[in-house]
Protein backbone atom coordinates (compact mmCIF):
# COMPACT_ATOMS: atom_id res chain seq x y z
CA UNK A 1 0.00 0.00 0.00
CA UNK A 2 1.07 3.49 -0.96
CA UNK A 3 2.44 5.95 2.17
CA UNK A 4 0.72 9.22 2.44
CA UNK A 5 2.75 11.95 1.82
CA UNK A 6 3.03 15.43 3.56
CA UNK A 7 3.82 17.61 1.27
CA UNK A 8 3.44 21.28 1.02
CA UNK A 9 4.24 23.42 -2.06
CA UNK A 10 4.24 27.45 -2.74
CA UNK A 11 2.97 28.29 -6.26
CA UNK A 12 4.39 32.24 -5.62
CA UNK A 13 7.72 31.19 -4.81
CA UNK A 14 10.10 31.19 -7.90
CA UNK A 15 11.46 27.93 -7.48
CA UNK A 16 9.88 25.34 -9.73
CA UNK A 17 6.76 23.11 -8.47
CA UNK A 18 8.21 19.62 -9.33
CA UNK A 19 11.62 21.04 -7.60
CA UNK A 20 9.83 21.57 -4.16
CA UNK A 21 8.17 17.91 -4.67
CA UNK A 22 11.89 16.69 -5.43
CA UNK A 23 12.91 18.47 -2.48
CA UNK A 24 10.74 17.55 0.05
CA UNK A 25 10.79 13.79 -1.15
CA UNK A 26 14.12 13.54 -0.84
CA UNK A 27 14.52 15.28 2.81
CA UNK A 28 11.85 12.48 3.62
CA UNK A 29 14.53 10.27 2.40
CA UNK A 30 17.20 11.72 4.16
CA UNK A 31 15.71 12.29 7.25
CA UNK A 32 14.31 8.61 7.47
CA UNK A 33 10.84 9.40 7.51
CA UNK A 34 10.82 7.00 4.00
CA UNK A 35 12.47 4.01 3.74
CA UNK A 36 14.00 1.21 1.29
CA UNK A 37 10.98 -0.40 -0.16
CA UNK A 38 8.26 2.00 0.54
CA UNK A 39 5.66 2.53 -1.97
CA UNK A 40 5.08 6.47 -3.33
CA UNK A 41 1.47 7.40 -4.24
CA UNK A 42 0.74 6.91 -7.65
CA UNK A 43 1.41 10.53 -9.58
CA UNK A 44 -2.00 10.97 -10.68
CA UNK A 45 -2.74 10.46 -7.28
CA UNK A 46 -0.62 13.05 -5.38
CA UNK A 47 -0.93 15.57 -8.23
CA UNK A 48 -4.45 15.63 -7.49
CA UNK A 49 -3.59 16.11 -3.48
CA UNK A 50 -1.20 19.06 -4.24
CA UNK A 51 -3.80 20.47 -7.28
CA UNK A 52 -1.22 20.40 -9.86
CA UNK A 53 -0.24 18.93 -12.88
CA UNK A 54 0.67 15.17 -13.16
CA UNK A 55 3.67 16.35 -15.11
CA UNK A 56 4.70 18.55 -12.15
CA UNK A 57 5.09 15.13 -9.79
CA UNK A 58 6.12 13.00 -12.35
CA UNK A 59 9.10 15.29 -12.94
CA UNK A 60 9.65 15.17 -9.76
CA UNK A 61 9.80 11.29 -9.41
CA UNK A 62 12.02 11.05 -12.21
CA UNK A 63 14.68 13.20 -11.63
CA UNK A 64 14.76 10.99 -7.78
CA UNK A 65 14.88 7.78 -9.83
CA UNK A 66 17.72 8.79 -12.49
CA UNK A 67 19.74 9.72 -9.40
CA UNK A 68 19.23 6.43 -7.64
CA UNK A 69 16.47 7.44 -4.70
CA UNK A 70 13.53 6.01 -6.36
CA UNK A 71 12.63 2.78 -8.21
CA UNK A 72 9.28 2.76 -10.87
CA UNK A 73 8.53 -0.61 -11.55
CA UNK A 74 5.84 -1.16 -14.55
CA UNK A 75 2.60 -2.02 -13.24
CA UNK A 76 3.51 -2.12 -9.44
CA UNK A 77 4.41 1.53 -8.73
CA UNK A 78 7.19 4.05 -7.43
CA UNK A 79 9.13 2.71 -4.39
CA UNK A 80 12.25 3.84 -2.55
CA UNK A 81 15.20 2.52 -3.62
CA UNK A 82 16.96 -0.29 -1.62
CA UNK A 83 20.38 1.90 -2.73
CA UNK A 84 18.85 5.18 -1.05
CA UNK A 85 19.29 3.74 2.78
CA UNK A 86 22.60 4.55 2.41
CA UNK A 87 21.74 7.89 0.92
CA UNK A 88 19.66 8.81 4.12
CA UNK A 89 23.05 8.61 6.61
CA UNK A 90 24.42 12.12 5.35
CA UNK A 91 21.74 14.38 4.84
CA UNK A 92 22.31 17.02 1.98
CA UNK A 93 21.62 20.96 2.34
CA UNK A 94 18.01 21.68 2.17
CA UNK A 95 16.62 25.54 1.84
CA UNK A 96 13.51 27.17 2.87
CA UNK A 97 11.76 25.52 0.52
CA UNK A 98 12.51 21.96 1.02
CA UNK A 99 14.72 21.97 -2.37
CA UNK A 100 18.35 20.86 -1.72
CA UNK A 101 21.29 23.48 -2.13
CA UNK A 102 23.55 21.60 -3.73
CA UNK A 103 24.02 19.88 -6.99
CA UNK A 104 26.48 17.52 -6.36
CA UNK A 105 25.78 13.88 -7.26
CA UNK A 106 25.01 11.24 -4.53
CA UNK A 107 27.96 9.18 -3.06
CA UNK A 108 26.05 6.45 -2.17
CA UNK A 109 26.82 3.94 -5.59
CA UNK A 110 30.18 2.87 -6.53
CA UNK A 111 31.22 2.02 -9.45
CA UNK A 112 30.88 -1.68 -10.18
CA UNK A 113 29.70 -2.81 -13.41
CA UNK A 114 28.54 -6.18 -12.62
CA UNK A 115 26.72 -5.44 -9.21
CA UNK A 116 25.48 -1.81 -9.13
CA UNK A 117 22.24 -0.61 -9.44
CA UNK A 118 21.24 1.59 -12.09
CA UNK A 119 18.05 3.17 -13.42
CA UNK A 120 19.20 3.33 -16.95
CA UNK A 121 21.35 0.57 -18.38
CA UNK A 122 22.70 0.83 -21.74
CA UNK A 123 24.05 -2.93 -21.30
CA UNK A 124 24.41 -3.81 -25.12
CA UNK A 125 23.44 -7.23 -26.47
CA UNK A 126 20.13 -7.14 -24.45
CA UNK A 127 16.70 -7.86 -26.48
CA UNK A 128 13.52 -5.84 -25.22
CA UNK A 129 12.47 -8.26 -22.70
CA UNK A 130 9.13 -6.40 -22.11
CA UNK A 131 7.66 -6.74 -25.70
CA UNK A 132 8.86 -10.17 -26.53
CA UNK A 133 6.10 -12.67 -27.63
CA UNK A 134 6.45 -15.03 -24.26
CA UNK A 135 2.70 -16.32 -24.62
CA UNK A 136 3.59 -17.62 -28.29
CA UNK A 137 7.01 -18.87 -27.02
CA UNK A 138 4.99 -20.71 -24.18
CA UNK A 139 2.76 -22.28 -26.94
CA UNK A 140 5.45 -23.57 -28.96
CA UNK A 141 7.25 -24.95 -26.00
CA UNK A 142 3.82 -26.40 -24.76
CA UNK A 143 3.07 -27.98 -28.43
CA UNK A 144 7.17 -28.97 -28.25
CA UNK A 145 6.18 -30.95 -25.14
CA UNK A 146 3.03 -32.21 -26.24
CA UNK A 147 4.50 -34.15 -28.80
CA UNK A 148 7.86 -35.28 -27.37
CA UNK A 149 8.54 -39.07 -27.81
CA UNK A 150 10.52 -41.14 -25.84
CA UNK A 151 13.42 -40.84 -28.88
CA UNK A 152 12.97 -36.78 -28.00
CA UNK A 153 13.61 -37.58 -24.11
CA UNK A 154 16.94 -39.34 -24.21
CA UNK A 155 20.25 -38.37 -25.60
CA UNK A 156 19.71 -37.07 -29.15
CA UNK A 157 22.09 -36.57 -32.15
CA UNK A 158 24.86 -34.04 -31.47
CA UNK A 159 24.12 -32.05 -34.33
CA UNK A 160 21.04 -31.16 -33.34
CA UNK A 161 17.19 -31.61 -34.19
CA UNK A 162 17.03 -31.62 -37.87
CA UNK A 163 13.41 -29.84 -38.05
CA UNK A 164 15.45 -27.25 -36.24
CA UNK A 165 18.57 -27.54 -38.76
CA UNK A 166 16.09 -27.59 -41.91
CA UNK A 167 14.55 -24.16 -40.71
CA UNK A 168 17.78 -22.90 -40.05
CA UNK A 169 18.57 -23.77 -43.44
CA UNK A 170 15.60 -22.03 -44.92
CA UNK A 171 16.25 -18.99 -42.90
CA UNK A 172 19.89 -18.70 -44.29
CA UNK A 173 19.31 -19.36 -48.33
CA UNK A 174 16.06 -16.43 -47.96
CA UNK A 175 17.70 -13.48 -45.36
CA UNK A 176 21.74 -14.71 -45.89
CA UNK A 177 21.69 -16.00 -49.44
CA UNK A 178 24.05 -19.14 -48.23
CA UNK A 179 23.12 -22.06 -49.66
CA UNK A 180 23.34 -24.29 -46.95
CA UNK A 181 22.03 -27.74 -46.39
CA UNK A 182 20.74 -29.17 -43.22
CA UNK A 183 23.43 -31.46 -43.25
CA UNK A 184 26.23 -29.30 -42.89
CA UNK A 185 24.41 -26.86 -39.64
CA UNK A 186 25.43 -27.97 -36.24
CA UNK A 187 23.13 -26.77 -33.00
CA UNK A 188 25.23 -25.61 -30.58
CA UNK A 189 24.92 -23.96 -26.55
CA UNK A 190 24.78 -20.14 -28.35
CA UNK A 191 27.60 -19.10 -30.45
CA UNK A 192 30.24 -18.72 -27.40
CA UNK A 193 30.70 -23.25 -28.03
CA UNK A 194 30.78 -22.61 -32.07
CA UNK A 195 33.84 -20.26 -31.33
CA UNK A 196 35.17 -22.65 -28.45
CA UNK A 197 35.14 -26.22 -30.59
CA UNK A 198 36.20 -23.90 -33.48
CA UNK A 199 39.42 -22.61 -31.52
CA UNK A 200 39.54 -26.62 -29.59
CA UNK A 201 39.87 -28.00 -33.54
CA UNK A 202 41.41 -25.81 -35.71
CA UNK A 203 44.41 -24.51 -33.39
CA UNK A 204 47.71 -25.96 -31.85
CA UNK A 205 49.98 -23.69 -29.02
CA UNK A 206 51.66 -21.07 -31.23
CA UNK A 207 49.23 -20.82 -34.45
CA UNK A 208 48.61 -17.64 -35.56
CA UNK A 209 44.66 -15.98 -34.88
CA UNK A 210 43.60 -12.79 -37.08
CA UNK A 211 41.33 -10.84 -35.08
CA UNK A 212 39.67 -7.28 -35.88
CA UNK A 213 40.93 -4.48 -33.53
CA UNK A 214 39.11 -3.72 -31.95
CA UNK A 215 37.08 -6.84 -31.06
CA UNK A 216 35.50 -8.63 -27.85
CA UNK A 217 37.75 -9.46 -25.21
CA UNK A 218 35.81 -12.74 -24.86
CA UNK A 219 36.57 -13.63 -28.40
CA UNK A 220 40.41 -13.40 -27.91
CA UNK A 221 40.27 -15.02 -24.61
CA UNK A 222 38.84 -18.27 -26.48
CA UNK A 223 41.51 -18.01 -29.07
CA UNK A 224 44.19 -17.78 -26.02
CA UNK A 225 43.13 -20.72 -24.53
CA UNK A 226 43.36 -23.15 -27.32
CA UNK A 227 47.10 -21.55 -27.74
CA UNK A 228 46.37 -19.06 -30.69
CA UNK A 229 48.70 -15.93 -31.15
CA UNK A 230 46.29 -13.63 -31.66
CA UNK A 231 47.47 -10.66 -34.12
CA UNK A 232 45.19 -7.69 -34.31
CA UNK A 233 44.07 -6.24 -37.73
CA UNK A 234 43.36 -2.48 -38.18
CA UNK A 235 39.14 -1.63 -38.69
CA UNK A 236 38.26 1.14 -40.84
CA UNK A 237 34.65 2.65 -42.49
CA UNK A 238 35.04 -0.07 -45.13
CA UNK A 239 35.43 -2.83 -42.17
CA UNK A 240 39.01 -4.97 -41.44
CA UNK A 241 41.86 -3.60 -43.42
CA UNK A 242 42.75 -6.46 -45.53
CA UNK A 243 45.46 -4.54 -47.32
CA UNK A 244 47.17 -4.43 -43.39
CA UNK A 245 47.05 -8.12 -42.56
CA UNK A 246 50.60 -8.89 -43.77
CA UNK A 247 51.80 -5.73 -42.25
CA UNK A 248 50.20 -7.07 -39.06
CA UNK A 249 51.63 -10.50 -39.17
CA UNK A 250 55.47 -8.78 -39.47
CA UNK A 251 54.85 -7.05 -36.68
CA UNK A 252 52.91 -8.36 -34.02
CA UNK A 253 54.39 -12.36 -34.72
CA UNK A 254 56.02 -13.31 -31.36
CA UNK A 255 57.92 -16.22 -33.25
CA UNK A 256 58.74 -17.09 -37.28
CA UNK A 257 56.80 -16.41 -39.40
CA UNK A 258 54.33 -19.09 -39.84
CA UNK A 259 50.76 -19.32 -41.66
CA UNK A 260 48.01 -17.75 -40.04
CA UNK A 261 45.27 -20.47 -39.30
CA UNK A 262 42.23 -18.32 -38.45
CA UNK A 263 40.68 -14.80 -39.26
CA UNK A 264 37.98 -13.72 -37.31
CA UNK A 265 35.53 -10.92 -38.59
CA UNK A 266 31.57 -9.48 -38.13
CA UNK A 267 31.38 -8.18 -41.41
CA UNK A 268 27.65 -7.18 -41.20
CA UNK A 269 27.81 -5.23 -38.17
CA UNK A 270 31.43 -4.98 -37.09
CA UNK A 271 31.69 -5.24 -33.20
CA UNK A 272 31.81 -2.76 -31.67
CA UNK A 273 32.74 -0.08 -34.19
CA UNK A 274 29.61 -0.87 -36.31
CA UNK A 275 30.77 -0.61 -39.71
CA UNK A 276 29.30 -3.47 -42.62
CA UNK A 277 32.59 -4.43 -44.48
CA UNK A 278 32.18 -3.62 -47.91
CA UNK A 279 31.68 -5.91 -51.08
CA UNK A 280 35.49 -5.44 -52.25
CA UNK A 281 37.01 -6.12 -48.72
CA UNK A 282 34.50 -9.29 -48.81
CA UNK A 283 36.24 -10.57 -52.07
CA UNK A 284 39.41 -9.50 -51.46
CA UNK A 285 39.52 -11.76 -47.63
CA UNK A 286 38.08 -14.85 -49.17
CA UNK A 287 40.91 -14.03 -52.05
CA UNK A 288 43.66 -13.83 -49.15
CA UNK A 289 41.80 -17.12 -47.41
CA UNK A 290 42.20 -19.04 -50.39
CA UNK A 291 45.67 -18.62 -51.34
CA UNK A 292 46.72 -18.66 -47.25
CA UNK A 293 44.99 -21.73 -46.77
CA UNK A 294 42.85 -20.18 -43.68
CA UNK A 295 39.61 -20.30 -42.41
CA UNK A 296 37.16 -16.90 -41.63
CA UNK A 297 34.94 -17.43 -38.90
CA UNK A 298 32.09 -15.09 -40.20
CA UNK A 299 30.04 -14.04 -36.53
CA UNK A 300 26.95 -12.59 -37.80
CA UNK A 301 25.67 -12.01 -34.35
CA UNK A 302 22.61 -9.42 -35.18
CA UNK A 303 22.34 -9.13 -38.82
CA UNK A 304 18.55 -9.26 -38.65
CA UNK A 305 18.45 -5.03 -37.98
CA UNK A 306 19.44 -2.58 -40.66
CA UNK A 307 17.89 0.87 -40.22
CA UNK A 308 20.44 2.72 -43.20
CA UNK A 309 20.97 0.95 -46.33
CA UNK A 310 20.25 -2.08 -48.25
CA UNK A 311 20.91 -5.40 -46.08
CA UNK A 312 24.24 -7.25 -47.41
CA UNK A 313 24.69 -10.79 -47.75
CA UNK A 314 26.59 -12.67 -45.83
CA UNK A 315 30.01 -13.23 -46.35
CA UNK A 316 29.41 -17.08 -46.54
CA UNK A 317 26.96 -16.43 -49.48
CA UNK A 318 30.41 -15.09 -51.32
CA UNK A 319 32.57 -18.32 -50.31
CA UNK A 320 32.90 -20.82 -53.46
CA UNK A 321 36.11 -23.12 -52.18
CA UNK A 322 34.76 -23.67 -48.34
CA UNK A 323 36.46 -21.06 -46.35
CA UNK A 324 34.09 -19.77 -44.24
CA UNK A 325 32.85 -20.96 -41.28
CA UNK A 326 29.25 -19.12 -40.44
CA UNK A 327 28.33 -18.56 -36.96
CA UNK A 328 24.77 -17.34 -35.45
CA UNK A 329 23.03 -16.97 -32.29
CA UNK A 330 19.23 -16.70 -30.96
CA UNK A 331 20.16 -14.73 -28.12
CA UNK A 332 20.16 -11.13 -29.47
CA UNK A 333 16.91 -11.74 -31.26
CA UNK A 334 14.71 -14.21 -29.10
CA UNK A 335 16.85 -14.12 -25.43
CA UNK A 336 20.19 -14.78 -24.50
CA UNK A 337 18.80 -17.61 -21.37
CA UNK A 338 17.56 -19.78 -24.72
CA UNK A 339 21.25 -20.46 -25.63
CA UNK A 340 21.03 -21.76 -29.21
CA UNK A 341 23.41 -20.95 -31.69
CA UNK A 342 24.40 -22.43 -34.71
CA UNK A 343 27.59 -23.21 -36.71
CA UNK A 344 27.40 -23.97 -40.93
CA UNK A 345 30.38 -25.51 -41.59
CA UNK A 346 32.36 -26.38 -44.92
CA UNK A 347 31.73 -30.77 -45.28
CA UNK A 348 35.23 -31.70 -44.50
CA UNK A 349 34.31 -29.79 -41.20
CA UNK A 350 31.01 -31.24 -39.68
CA UNK A 351 32.59 -34.86 -38.66
CA UNK A 352 35.39 -33.22 -36.36
CA UNK A 353 33.33 -30.57 -35.22
CA UNK A 354 30.96 -33.26 -34.21
CA UNK A 355 33.97 -35.66 -32.36
CA UNK A 356 34.29 -32.04 -29.89
CA UNK A 357 30.75 -31.15 -29.22
CA UNK A 358 30.27 -35.14 -28.35
CA UNK A 359 32.81 -34.44 -25.67
CA UNK A 360 31.81 -31.30 -24.54
CA UNK A 361 28.20 -31.50 -23.76
CA UNK A 362 26.99 -34.01 -25.74
CA UNK A 363 23.70 -32.24 -27.07
CA UNK A 364 21.48 -28.82 -26.47
CA UNK A 365 18.42 -28.92 -25.25
CA UNK A 366 15.91 -30.93 -27.57
CA UNK A 367 12.60 -29.73 -26.28
CA UNK A 368 13.67 -26.14 -26.60
CA UNK A 369 15.53 -26.94 -30.19
CA UNK A 370 12.07 -28.13 -31.64
CA UNK A 371 10.32 -25.18 -29.89
CA UNK A 372 12.23 -23.04 -31.74
CA UNK A 373 11.48 -25.04 -35.04
CA UNK A 374 7.57 -24.37 -34.52
CA UNK A 375 8.06 -20.78 -33.96
CA UNK A 376 9.86 -20.20 -37.14
CA UNK A 377 8.12 -22.56 -39.11
CA UNK A 378 4.79 -20.79 -37.77
CA UNK A 379 6.22 -17.31 -39.46
CA UNK A 380 6.40 -16.02 -35.81
CA UNK A 381 9.91 -15.38 -35.47
CA UNK A 382 9.61 -13.23 -39.05
CA UNK A 383 6.51 -11.42 -37.42
CA UNK A 384 8.47 -10.72 -34.39
CA UNK A 385 11.49 -9.41 -36.17
CA UNK A 386 9.56 -7.10 -38.34
CA UNK A 387 7.96 -5.84 -34.82
CA UNK A 388 11.36 -5.16 -33.25
CA UNK A 389 12.71 -3.71 -36.14
CA UNK A 390 10.78 -0.76 -36.35
CA UNK A 391 10.98 -0.50 -32.32
CA UNK A 392 14.60 -0.59 -32.01
CA UNK A 393 14.79 1.92 -35.29
CA UNK A 394 12.68 4.69 -33.23
CA UNK A 395 15.10 3.78 -30.04
CA UNK A 396 17.83 3.98 -32.04
CA UNK A 397 16.97 7.76 -33.72
CA UNK A 398 16.15 8.76 -29.96
CA UNK A 399 19.25 7.80 -28.35
CA UNK A 400 21.51 9.60 -31.46
CA UNK A 401 19.37 12.92 -30.83
CA UNK A 402 19.62 12.57 -27.52
CA UNK A 403 23.52 12.62 -27.52
CA UNK A 404 23.40 15.46 -30.01
CA UNK A 405 21.26 17.10 -28.09
CA UNK A 406 23.25 16.50 -24.78
CA UNK A 407 26.91 16.96 -26.05
CA UNK A 408 26.75 18.57 -29.95
CA UNK A 409 29.92 18.22 -32.23
CA UNK A 410 31.50 17.09 -29.44
CA UNK A 411 30.50 13.83 -29.58
CA UNK A 412 31.37 11.49 -32.43
CA UNK A 413 28.77 8.44 -33.58
CA UNK A 414 29.82 4.78 -34.76
CA UNK A 415 27.76 2.37 -36.17
CA UNK A 416 23.88 3.73 -35.64
CA UNK A 417 23.38 2.35 -39.05
CA UNK A 418 22.26 -1.00 -37.82
CA UNK A 419 22.11 -3.85 -34.92
CA UNK A 420 21.64 -2.90 -30.93
CA UNK A 421 24.69 -0.76 -29.97
CA UNK A 422 26.64 2.28 -31.21
CA UNK A 423 29.48 3.53 -30.44
CA UNK A 424 30.26 7.04 -29.22
CA UNK A 425 33.58 8.78 -28.44
CA UNK A 426 33.11 11.74 -26.41
CA UNK A 427 35.55 14.63 -26.52
CA UNK A 428 35.93 15.63 -22.84
CA UNK A 429 38.93 15.98 -20.37
CA UNK A 430 37.08 13.67 -18.06
CA UNK A 431 38.87 9.83 -17.86
CA UNK A 432 36.71 7.20 -19.49
CA UNK A 433 36.48 5.05 -16.35
CA UNK A 434 35.68 8.35 -14.16
CA UNK A 435 32.98 9.21 -16.05
CA UNK A 436 31.65 5.96 -16.31
CA UNK A 437 31.59 5.64 -12.41
CA UNK A 438 30.28 9.15 -12.30
CA UNK A 439 27.38 8.22 -14.10
CA UNK A 440 26.38 5.73 -12.21
CA UNK A 441 26.29 7.86 -9.53
CA UNK A 442 23.45 9.65 -11.50
CA UNK A 443 21.86 6.38 -12.45
CA UNK A 444 22.95 5.24 -15.81
CA UNK A 445 25.36 2.90 -16.29
CA UNK A 446 27.46 3.29 -19.72
CA UNK A 447 30.35 1.21 -20.42
CA UNK A 448 33.66 1.96 -21.75
CA UNK A 449 35.07 0.80 -24.84
CA UNK A 450 38.75 1.03 -24.90
CA UNK A 451 39.12 -1.89 -23.69
CA UNK A 452 38.22 -3.38 -26.84
CA UNK A 453 41.15 -2.67 -28.27
CA UNK A 454 44.36 -4.13 -28.66
CA UNK A 455 46.97 -1.51 -30.14
CA UNK A 456 46.06 2.11 -30.65
CA UNK A 457 43.57 3.28 -28.54
CA UNK A 458 40.45 6.19 -29.11
CA UNK A 459 42.09 9.69 -28.53
CA UNK A 460 38.43 10.19 -26.60
CA UNK A 461 36.92 8.53 -24.14
CA UNK A 462 34.79 5.91 -25.62
CA UNK A 463 31.78 3.98 -24.81
CA UNK A 464 29.45 1.49 -26.43
CA UNK A 465 25.79 2.09 -25.76
CA UNK A 466 23.13 -0.81 -26.03
CA UNK A 467 19.81 0.84 -26.39
CA UNK A 468 17.23 -2.12 -27.12
CA UNK A 469 16.02 -2.54 -23.64
CA UNK A 470 15.15 1.02 -22.68
CA UNK A 471 12.32 3.09 -23.25
CA UNK A 472 12.44 6.37 -25.31
CA UNK A 473 11.52 7.96 -22.13
CA UNK A 474 14.58 5.99 -20.45
CA UNK A 475 17.17 6.59 -22.82
CA UNK A 476 16.64 10.54 -22.66
CA UNK A 477 16.76 10.82 -19.20
CA UNK A 478 19.83 8.35 -19.27
CA UNK A 479 21.73 10.44 -21.16
CA UNK A 480 20.67 13.16 -19.30
CA UNK A 481 22.27 11.83 -16.66
CA UNK A 482 25.44 10.79 -18.27
CA UNK A 483 25.54 14.64 -19.61
CA UNK A 484 25.41 16.02 -15.46
CA UNK A 485 27.85 13.25 -14.68
CA UNK A 486 30.20 14.47 -17.11
CA UNK A 487 29.80 18.38 -16.61
CA UNK A 488 30.35 17.53 -12.30
CA UNK A 489 33.29 16.21 -13.94
CA UNK A 490 34.58 19.03 -15.62
CA UNK A 491 33.96 21.15 -12.91
CA UNK A 492 35.96 19.59 -10.58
Amino acid sequence: MAIELLITIDKKRETALSRQVYGQILQAIAGGCLKSGDRLPATRLLSKQLLVSRSVVLEAYEQLQAEGYLEMRKGAGTFVAATAAEAGTSSPPVSGDGCTVATKAPEFISFDPLSSAAAYDFRHGVPAWDVFPMDRWQRALNEACRRATPDMLTYGPAEGSFALRDEIARLVRSTRSIPALPEQIVITTGATQALDILSRLCLSKGDQVLVEDPTHHVLREIFSFSGGEIIPVPVDQEGICVRDIDRCLAAYSQGPERTPKLLYVTPSHQFPIGVTLSFNRRIQLLEWARRSNALIIEDDYDSEYRYVGQKASALAGLDTSGRVVYVGSFSKILFPALRIGYAILPPALVEPFLAVKMITDRMTAAIEQEALADFIRSGQYARHIGRMGKLYATRRACLVEALQREFGDRVHILGDEAGLHLLIELQTAADELALAAEALRYGARIYPASGYYIGSRPEYPTFILGYANLSEHQIRLGIGAVARAEQALSRN
